[in-house]
């Protein structure tokens, strides 16, 4: 063997050698179990510990943040759970509404007590001929000026929540569009008919553009259902 052989092999190992041998024998620890006690490791910020009790403190470190993560998925089964509490509430007392005032009431009822909404509002978009709705200001002709702030919206059919424009909160809240921090606009078909179904509230959290928007979804096919049902059975009286 040549002196230049020789000195290569006295070479320490790297410390990537280390590691690929570590990982190509996860046994070597048993067979060699003194080791653990006898490795330090020095962690940043803090004082020397055996490998051993450094190994502890990383499993300490993972269970503390499994449990983290458990808790945080108890909590949104809860909420997921009241929530549904909530709905099976909202939809039969929409059942229960004998007429369109009875819908608009019950909505306006339901949705401040048990979803924490301040404010609501419906609006359709018709046509002259169309029969009148039992509540004044609700029906917006196609020509309407108030729905060029709700043409995206509209043509997209997708919920939008978030902080609504002055003129948006304006027309639809009128004099409370101040207070009207969050909105959740969501819209719906009555019929062949289109509708707008506008959520508003005092928080500026409240409804943000990453909520969910299954339930509010569910809510807008809801009335819309609602609504027509009792407008197609008030026709045909």
């Amino acid at each position: 063997m040549s002196k230049q052989e020789k000195e290569t092999n006295n070479d320490p190992l790297s410390p990537e050698q280390v590691r690929e041998f570590l990982l190509a024998e996860p046994a070597f620890f048993e067979e060699y179990p003194e080791l653990l006690e006898q490795a330090n490791i020095q962690a940043a910020g803090e004082g020397v510990s055996s490998l051993t009790l450094r190994q502890l403190s990383n499993l300490r470190d993972k269970n503390a943040k499994l449990q983290q993560q458990l808790d945080t998925l108890l909590n949104i089964a809860r909420e997921n759970d009241a929530l549904f509490g909530r709905i099976q509430h909202l939809t039969t007392a929409l059942i229960d509404a004998n007429s369109v005032e009875d819908v608009f009431a019950t909505l306006d009822d339901t949705l401040r007590e048990c979803f924490g909404a301040d404010f609501f509002a419906i609006r359709l978009i018709g046509e002259q001929e169309q029969q009148e709705f039992p509540i004044s200001d609700v029906v917006w002709q196609a020509d309407s000026p108030e729905l060029e702030h709700f043409k995206t919206v509209l043509g997209s059919e997708k919920i939008k929540c978030g902080h609504p424009t002055h003129s948006q909160a304006e027309v639809l809240f009128s004099d409370k569009a101040v207070e009207v921090l969050s909105t959740a606009f969501i819209p719906f078909m009555l019929g062949k008919q289109k509708g707008l179904l506008a959520i508003g509230s005092k928080e500026e959290k409240r409804f943000h553009p990453s909520m969910g928007t299954i339930f509010l979804s569910h809510l807008g096919e809801l009335v819309g259902k609602r609504l027509y049902s009792l407008q197609d059975n008030k026709a045909e009286k």
